[in-house]
């Protein structure tokens, strides 16, 4: 028993607002990701990926900038 426990109580901080995040940009944009076509799922885990790395730069002391949207490389 304990370890299933384990398998739904181990995840951490990051894991819960990248998911809470994911979750609300498939609910705004109204994508269900068992039926999502492959660019619908490329869309959303791309818009996950920024909005979750502008959370965390928001939470340090120093941010950090956040690589845009299919973009390369960060930007300031």
């Amino acid at each position: 028993m304990e370890s299933a426990k384990w398998y739904f109580t181990h995840e951490s901080e990051e894991d819960r607002l990248w998911y809470g995040i994911f979750f609300s940009m498939c609910k705004k944009f109204g994508i269900s990701w068992p039926k999502a076509t492959s660019t619908q799922k490329a869309f959303i885990e791309e818009i996950t990926r920024v909005n979750y790395e502008r959370e965390l730069s928001k939470r340090e002391l120093q941010p950090k900038p956040v690589r845009g949207f299919f973009d390369e490389t960060a930007s300031a």
